[in-house]
């Protein structure tokens, strides 16, 4: 059966670190390079940002379990990912650990996939090698954040849109018309990458107009997994969202690659309803849910 640590306190790094116990026996690296996925949507906005000391508690018990050479991943979508390293306190995380860094907007190497754009037709996408290389061991550490288009954005979708090069960002993200496109363009580009240890960091969350615009919430949680699927079905949870209609994680579950059933999930540490807290939707994702149940039943929208 899957397992998803699930750990509620004041205090964060203790939080993350006592979640990434709970699972320590599933977590093996076998000598592969661990990257840590951090997330800097935008660099001038810290809560839409993965908070340092997250990534320090993820650097900490790894150099426990003999890790030496560890890397720092990130593609920001806003500011540049020179700056959120800078302005986010990771140059001094690096200088303490020895830490590599990676930026994914400019990567040596990549692959090229193919999503579509709202005119169906299909389009080039670079990802970066890095992330898609076997030999890493991604590591996606992030924030449980509400989103306009999407609905929510957690471990999963950290991987995909950050592995994109800056250029194909927007291309991947389509106009208002296009929403349901996105959806499977996140489905698609995750065919072609790999999630090894997903860590959500719910110390603080985002609610309302994320991924970056939004309002904090203070939840004081963290969840993990090495089922990523799982941990962002467990995500979905503790945010009081809907999982059904969330449905590029629906996409990911129908076709196998990963486990979204709750009774095939085994929570370690806390229960789901001592650590839910209703997230406010995005007003813009809930206006197109509406608009496309016009004529049927909403009301599991409007709750939220």
């Amino acid at each position: 059966m899957t397992q998803v640590s699930l750990v509620k306190g004041d205090n964060r790094k203790e939080n993350i670190r006592q979640a990434l116990e709970l699972i320590g026996d599933d977590i093996d690296l076998g000598g592969r390079h661990p990257v840590i996925k951090v997330n800097f949507v935008s660099a001038h906005v810290p809560l839409s940002a993965t908070h340092v000391d997250a990534a320090a508690a993820v650097v900490e018990y790894l150099r426990d379990r003999g890790e030496k050479e560890i890397t720092i991943a990130e593609g920001s979508a806003i500011g540049g990912t020179a700056r959120g390293f800078e302005s986010y306190g990771y140059r001094e995380l690096a200088d303490r650990y020895g830490l590599g860094f990676e930026d994914l907007n400019d990567p040596d190497t990549w692959k090229t996939v193919y999503a579509i754009h709202p005119d169906y037709k299909p389009c080039p996408i670079k990802l970066a090698n890095l992330m898609v290389d076997p030999d890493s061991y991604v590591i996606s550490v992030t924030r449980p954040k509400t989103h306009q288009e999407v609905g929510v954005t957690l471990t999963a979708k950290n991987v995909i849109m950050g592995s994109v090069m800056l250029v194909d960002k927007y291309r991947v993200h389509p106009s208002e018309t296009g929403i349901k496109v996105l959806d499977f363009n996140l489905f698609n580009m995750m065919q072609h990458l790999h999630i090894d240890l997903a860590i959500l960091d719910g110390f603080e969350g985002m609610e309302g107009k994320g991924p970056v615009l939004g309002t904090p919430v203070d939840h004081r949680v963290a969840a993990a997994g090495t089922d990523y699927l799982a941990v962002d079905r467990v995500g979905t949870e503790i945010m009081g969202v809907d999982f059904d209609a969330i449905r590029y994680l629906n996409f990911l579950w129908d076709f196998g690659f990963g486990e979204a059933d709750l009774a095939q999930i085994r929570i370690l540490g806390e229960s789901i309803d001592t650590c839910r807290i209703p997230y406010k939707m995005s007003p813009r994702f809930l206006k197109t849910r509406r608009k496309e149940a016009k004529g049927m039943d909403s009301g599991l929208y409007e709750a939220n």
